[in-house]
């Protein structure tokens, strides 16, 4: 089969592959679309989370097959598989977890203790075990969620990335009525403000650099979005929310974003961390915090969340259909899929399909 692997920094090939076959608890995925994300980017350039020696859980080093954001259709199942028959559209969760150790047994297996290599290497598919962009994947039974009847599986492939917000969310305590601010408005900055508004936020400040960001963000409904480089973002925010907003999700990973999240949060507020950093921040407890009464939350990746994740989409499919703004095929998935997204602000979910 044709697939998109990575052999290591800048290093990325269109390569013929032997066909994966499921083991008694996984089920073989003919791959319909794969989406694109920010860290296969940061792979790519960087070498990040890449596993230079044998991942402690999967065994695997490069070179992977590249791709966590995936949907597709089950066209194999494992001899102790019960739950899934050939046929069935699902949404992939891409996790790689023992599913013995304390944080497995107590449901937090997206920080599986046997799954954490101290090379760095994620516990993902596409990163420490094949991935989705491929003609066809082999998955955990479990971690293969059907999609709702009628939901696309352009939809089902966006299902990974909104986890990942759906997670942050549910950690800040939002609650409707509330207000938010949020750093950042790329994908992962709009999908926040997405569930943001469903979640019942009464007002959803966005803010970037880019004006290309700021303009896909008005095209999703949004008015209050908001340029630092014309504007002094803080004292914008304050004159509708004097006292500050009741949540900021930090959605950009720099120090400057942090800055402002923290100056726009209302004393005893919630500063939720949704982005990785590249860069160590500064950050002044007393003062900026602890004085202040400001929570900060992080998150990393997402637990028992996909069911719920698919429900929404699939209730509010309007809003998120506008987020795919490009589809390309496996043999183009470098140069004008990963390429193409680390230059062009346009692009929110590039996806891949092998049907291309």
């Amino acid at each position: 089969m044709k697939s998109v692997r990575i052999h290591g920094r800048h290093d990325i090939r269109i390569e013929d592959v032997p066909t994966p076959e499921p083991g008694p608890d996984e089920v073989q995925v003919r791959v319909r679309y794969c989406g694109i994300c920010g860290s296969d980017l940061h792979a790519y350039l960087e070498g990040w989370g890449l596993p230079t020696r044998p991942h402690p859980l999967t065994g695997r080093t490069l070179p992977i097959i590249l791709g966590h954001e995936f949907s597709g259709e089950v066209t194999k199942i494992g001899s102790d598989v019960t739950d899934l028959v050939a046929g069935v559209p699902v949404a992939v969760e891409p996790l790689i977890a023992c599913g013995t150790c304390a944080n497995c047994r107590a449901g937090n297996y997206n920080f599986c203790d046997r799954a954490k290599a101290d090379d760095g290497a994620g516990n993902f598919l596409g990163f420490s075990q094949d991935g989705g962009m491929a003609e066809y994947a082999v998955v955990k039974a479990v971690f293969a969620h059907r999609l709702p009847e009628g939901l696309s599986y352009e939809l089902g492939a966006l299902a990974e990335p909104t986890a990942v917000v759906y997670e942050a969310l549910k950690k800040s305590r939002l609650r409707a009525g509330q207000t938010v601010a949020v750093m950042g408005a790329g994908p992962i900055g709009l999908l926040t403000a997405v569930l943001a508004r469903i979640a019942g936020a009464t007002r959803v400040f966005i803010s970037d650099v880019s004006e290309v960001r700021l303009a896909k963000a008005r095209e999703l409904g949004f008015t209050d979005v908001l340029d630092p480089m014309r504007q002094d973002v803080v004292a914008a925010i304050r004159v509708d929310a004097p006292t500050g907003v009741d949540v900021a999700f930090e959605a950009a990973g720099v120090q400057a974003t942090l800055d402002t999240a923290l100056r726009v949060v209302r004393r005893t507020g919630i500063v939720q961390i949704v982005a990785l950093f590249g860069r160590p921040v500064t950050l002044n407890l007393t003062d900026d915090v602890i004085m202040q009464g400001i929570d900060i939350i992080t998150t990393l990746c997402y637990n028992n969340s996909f069911p719920s994740v698919l429900g929404i989409i699939d209730a509010h499919r309007d809003q998120f259909a506008p987020l795919v703004t490009k589809v390309v095929g496996l043999d183009q998935a470098l140069s004008d899929g990963i390429e193409t997204l680390s230059t062009d602000k346009a692009q929110v979910k590039i996806l891949v399909s092998p049907d291309r």
